[in-house]
């Protein structure tokens, strides 16, 4: 940082990476001289030609490793925003000293190659990967400038300002327009539509998510940054952010400690009144004073995420009502897991979900004359006992087999399945829960690239209009328009096939005193908010539960207005809750003014991000890497900075968008990780599972969620299967019942169920305790 300018182009790199490059080539610049040593039987194989080559090979290879050298040393002067003189000049002496040098190295090392040296077969094996190593320096260097190598500084694109303004926001979005379709079809191609791919989405759709990133990423040509600046950026975020975290750690303990010292103190003083009282008044007057408990509030309130929630209040497993949203949390994770099909099935079952399924398949498909169990398809008609309703399948329901095994279902508890994906078109199915007496729509989160795409359709849309056709309050409120989208499709293909009408209200419907609960995960959990929404009217006692909902969906005051009956949950860091346009647009311009506060190399910013603290506080890393807030000086990059921002206000300003802030649903419960035992297999552990995490379920606020907190887990928090099994785990350790499946499935019997209350499995009935155990359930 700044980018490199030489060669008449400014480079998609900065000149302190060099100093990376240099040091992985420095040992091997050595192990080619002593192969060039080893191969040449120390001169004494060559004629003339031969000899030459050596001193040549060892001269160029001396002179690589002193130029190297300098670009190390180069490299590790100044800050990130410091520009380096002497880079360039050293980056031209390569190039002019590289390319001859190193083409008339591989024709010569080739000529070698026909000499026998006296049959020694060492040296003759030594020579060819000498000059293998040559041709593939030549076309490993070609392919990464090729890659990097940015825009010449005579392009008029990338002029002034004002060529810059004469070019319009047109320009702008068509270009990302187009790197947004040929990504998709890029992705497509390389994962054989796998995961999407073959919907290309309608103009609009495409037009839309570039028109999000170009105003996201509008500078106006006036930002000079390189990608390992935006990392640099984020390693002096997460520095921050886990210093705050280890503060409100520390105050917790401490507020814990103040509060229980104020209930001992309260409870004296109270005696103390009392006895005193007595002692006044005989005791004829008896009667308890109780005094108020004094309060302590250590924290005042803060911009940062861990200021926030540092008095957050704990779930108490003492609690009943604590108790049974933990319950129905880890009852239907499993649900909202279950719809992600055979994909994830065998993503988390990598050696025995192949053997699983098909032994799955085969059991259902005794008695069944075809492969398929019918057309994917199609619809098993309503009459067919035993069949389950599902269109959009694969071969042999494979879908429907994964969805069933997932969830330790029944293939009657399967009321009806979508699988067909598009941009508008999402998967969901209708799941009967007997165990809870309740009618279960899942919706799927993002899986495929054309989910992508509705997630990145962040533009806001007036709910008025909806609002209206489904009957709750959506004046002057607004939400997420692709996740609208997708969930009025499916209320639509809801009404459609009649699947919740025919299951609980029309005449004769088997289930009419079922309890309606929509869930969702990630893509599905938004989905399944605004269906509560529109549900809501026709099934009162609704119930939704979003598990790791998306950040920027709703307005404040819906996202209050459905508290009454969406409880949403979040793991740990996970950033899908944290994104927002909001919270991108704080990330974007807390990662600039971290860049313009640092005041050591590039290079000691991201050693101190993977060595580690070592014991050392937070805040001294800080303090070491950083300039102060209020004492940064000036730079070319700082008025940079002032400038880019200027710049995303006028475009905010252009495009007269309504300045709203969208956050997730409902009542949250934030399960922060409280403790990490060390992992099995080392490091990776972190990732492939090895490590045991434990979480503390507490309660959260629609706003503290709308800052990214920069982790290693940030993504791995939001995949289904780690939320899924850790509130299972949760529920576990306060003793509740989160086994998944059906009451056969299960192995549930007469007097099992509601503590008592008996279920006959065969009639369907269920007695009074059941009853009320089951549907009273928060």
């Amino acid at each position: 940082m700044p980018s490199l300018k030489t060669l008449n182009r400014r480079w998609l790199f900065g000149g302190d990476e060099l100093q990376v490059v240099s040091l992985v080539l420095i040992p091997v610049r050595v192990i080619q001289v002593l192969l060039t040593f080893m191969g040449s039987g120390n001169g004494t194989c060559f004629d003339a030609v031969g000899t030459i080559w050596l001193a040549v090979t060892v001269a160029y290879y001396c002179v690589c490793v002193l130029l190297d050298l300098a670009t190390v040393y180069a490299a590790s002067i100044g800050t990130p925003t410091s520009p380096r003189q002497l880079i360039p000049n050293i980056v031209r002496l390569k190039a002019a000293f590289m390319t001859p040098v190193i083409v008339v190295l591989c024709v010569a090392s080739i000529y070698c190659c026909t000499f026998h040296c006296g049959g020694n077969i060492v040296y003759r094996l030594m020579i060819p990967l000498i000059s293998l190593s040559q041709l593939g320096e030549v076309i490993a260097t070609s392919c990464c400038l090729y890659t990097l190598r940015g825009r010449r500084l005579d392009d008029p694109h990338l002029g002034t300002l004002g060529q810059r303004r004469r070019l319009g926001t047109e320009y702008l979005e068509s270009k990302w327009e187009k790197r947004c379709r040929f990504l998709c079809k890029c992705s497509g191609f390389f994962t054989c539509f796998l995961f999407g791919g073959n919907d290309s989405g309608e103009g609009n759709d495409f037009a839309m998510v570039a028109r999000v990133l170009a105003d996201y990423f509008e500078d106006d040509g006036s930002l000079d940054i390189v990608p390992s600046d935006v990392v640099a950026g984020m390693v002096c975020l997460r520095h921050v952010q886990k210093s705050d975290e280890r503060i409100f750690r520390e105050q917790r303990m401490l507020s814990a400690e103040a509060r229980q010292n104020d209930r001992v103190i309260s409870e004296q003083i109270s005696d103390l009144q009392k006895q005193a009282f007595e002692d006044m008044t005989g005791d004829d007057a008896k009667k308890e004073s109780k005094g108020p408990t004094p309060t302590t509030d250590l924290f005042e309130k803060d911009k940062t995420y861990w200021h926030r929630v540092a008095n957050r209040d704990v779930l108490d497993p003492s609690n009943q009502d604590d108790r049974d949203v933990l319950e129905e949390a880890a009852r239907f994770s499993r649900h909202a897991l279950s719809i992600y099909t055979w994909m994830l099935y065998i993503f988390m079952h990598p050696i025995t979900g192949v053997p699983k399924l098909c032994g799955v398949r085969c059991c259902r498909m005794k008695g069944c004359g075809s492969c398929c169990g019918g057309d994917g398809d199609g619809e098993g008609s309503d009459g067919e006992e035993g069949r389950t309703r599902h269109t959009g399948d694969v071969c042999c329901s494979l879908h429907a087999t994964a969805l069933l095994a997932q969830a330790n279902l029944e293939e009657s508890e399967l009321a009806y399945a979508h699988f067909g994906n598009s941009i508008v078109e999402n998967p969901y199915c209708i799941i009967i829960d007997h165990k809870w007496k309740s009618v279960v729509l899942s919706v799927r989160g993002t899986l495929s690239l054309e989910d992508c795409i509705t997630d990145a359709l962040t533009e806001s849309v007036p709910l008025d209009e909806c609002g209206r056709k489904w009957g709750f309050d959506g004046a002057g409120e607004y939400a997420h328009t692709g996740i609208l989208t997708s969930a009025e499709w499916i209320r639509n293909d809801l009404d459609k096939h009649r699947t919740l009408e025919k299951l609980m209200k029309d005449a004769g419907a088997p289930h009419p005193d079922y309890r309606l609960r929509v869930t969702g995960h990630s893509l599905g959990a938004g989905c399944a908010t605004f269906l509560a929404l529109m549900l809501k009217r026709e099934y009162p006692d609704l119930r939704c539960l979003p598990y790791s909902p998306p950040g920027g969906l709703v307005t404040m005051k819906t996202a209050k207005a459905v508290a009454p009956f969406t409880t949403s949950f979040v793991l740990n860091t996970d950033i899908v809750p944290r994104l927002s346009v909001e919270s991108m647009e704080k990330f974007r311009n807390d990662v600039l003014d971290l860049i313009s506060r640092i005041k050591v190399s590039k290079m000691d910013v991201l050693k101190s991000a993977v060595l580690g603290s070592g014991g050392t506080d937070r805040l001294h890393i800080i303090d070491d890497i950083l300039h102060p807030r209020d004492a940064v000086p000036d730079s070319e990059f700082k008025e940079q900075v002032k400038r880019f921002k200027d710049v995303q206000r006028k475009v905010k300003e252009d495009r007269g968008a309504p300045a709203v802030s969208l956050y997730p649903p409902g009542r949250i419960v934030h399960f922060i990780k409280t403790e990490e035992a060390k992992a099995y297999c080392g490091g990776c552990g972190k990732f492939c599972g090895g490590r045991d995490r434990e979480y503390t379920p507490m309660w959260a606020h629609n706003d503290d969620f709308t800052e990214i907190q920069i982790s290693p887990s940030m993504a791995f928090d939001h995949f289904p299967d780690r939320v899924c099994v850790s509130i299972e785990r949760v529920a576990r350790s306060w003793d509740l019942d989160c086994e998944a499946g059906s009451l056969r499935a299960v192995g549930w019997g007469v007097g099992d169920v509601g503590g008592g209350g008996g279920v006959d499995i065969d009639s369907g009935e269920s007695s009074p305790q059941a009853e009320d155990s089951l549907l009273n359930k928060v």
